[in-house]
């Protein structure tokens, strides 16, 4: 197979794909936060409002969505609903002017756009996990229709990923998106966490937030959430509160391994009291292991946490580590 120039010519790579590190939304120009648009675009809309009526469902706007007849519907739906949300949740800040003024759905487009464009990472992060939300709530309790001769184990499997597959389209296209221009945040299952090594993304953090996205770990989930909202707070504060709830969320994961609910326990019992039925591995490496992360643990806790009087605020670099560790030490458990 014949190779492109940028195989065999490292500089024309670096030319033609830049490396940007890990940037922040506020970083961006407005022509970086334009093109990322036009690429987004088939999973939103096109950004300007034309003089044609689109017809969507028992809808009708003026701005063109990208789809068949159902995913058409279903994207002004969620761009409705979210800048909806966004202006019930936030009302002394009114994110979406036009569409508090003016109720229709080529108001919702607008200032969807506009959120996109203009405001900070908080507020467009906010934005976009709502879109995402609304995107799984579209599934989250339906079935697809099923085979004849299926199990039900081959069913329960295939409505699994049929409930996920509209929400993976979309964040594997954002992520893409947000890769190519260096944002340093990633779209899983469970939120935007802090973007890592591609390696480490696909190997460690996409597998074990999809496995923990199970209704049976939504506490879980719930301080994973919150661990990964403070980080992105960028404050001393906001680290250290992102170190609290990920310890937290390691505790309720033991609590729920071993008991079957959270509320009883710490971290070095019950992971004693899982190895010993078996729940985690018990060779003497991973023993090694485990001890090593716990005294991790409970030094992060005693010292940058909110959980005791901290010593001192938790750094960017430190409360990133912790999250780190944390991802690993899900990925051993669930592998076992």
């Amino acid at each position: 197979m014949l190779k492109l120039w940028s195989e065999i010519k490292k500089e024309a790579k670096s030319e033609l794909s830049p490396d940007f590190g890990f940037r922040d939304w506020n970083d961006l120009s407005i022509d970086d936060k334009y093109l990322m648009w036009k690429y987004l675009e088939w999973h939103f809309f096109k950004k300007d409002e034309l003089r044609q009526d689109f017809s969507y469902g028992n809808k009708s706007c003026n701005y063109e969505f990208f789809g068949d007849y159902d995913e058409k519907d279903n994207k002004l739906t969620r761009v409705v609903d979210s800048i909806q949300i966004i202006n019930l949740k936030y009302k002394a800040k009114s994110y979406a002017r036009n569409f508090l003024e003016d109720s229709r759905f080529n108001s919702a487009c607008h200032d969807f756009y506009e959120i996109f464009s203009t405001q900070s990472v908080n507020v467009v992060l906010e934005l976009l996990s709502l879109y995402a939300r609304l995107i799984i709530l579209e599934r989250n309790d339906r079935e697809p229709r099923r085979n004849e001769n299926e199990s039900d184990n081959e069913f329960k499997k295939r409505t699994l990923e049929w409930r996920w597959e509209a929400f993976d389209k979309f964040s594997e296209g954002l992520n893409e998106v947000f890769i190519q221009f260096g944002i340093k945040y990633y779209l899983t299952r469970d939120s935007f966490v802090p973007r890592q090594d591609s390696k480490i993304m696909e190997e460690i953090y996409k597998p074990v937030l999809n496995y923990l996205s199970d209704a049976k770990w939504k506490e879980v989930n719930s301080l994973l959430e919150d661990g990964f909202s403070e980080y992105r707070k960028n404050s001393p504060q906001g680290y250290s509160n992102s170190v609290t709830n990920t310890i937290s969320a390691i505790q309720a994961f033991l609590q729920i391994l071993n008991n079957g609910k959270t509320g009883k326990g710490n971290i070095s019992q019950l992971i004693v009291e899982a190895q010993k039925r078996g729940l985690i591995s018990n060779d003497s490496f991973t023993k090694q292991i485990f001890d090593n992360m716990e005294s991790i643990f409970a030094k992060e806790r005693q010292e940058t946490s909110t959980a005791h009087p901290k010593k001192e605020y938790a750094t960017e670099k430190n409360t990133r580590t912790m999250l780190n560790l944390a991802m690993i030490f899900f990925q051993h458990c669930i592998r076992k």
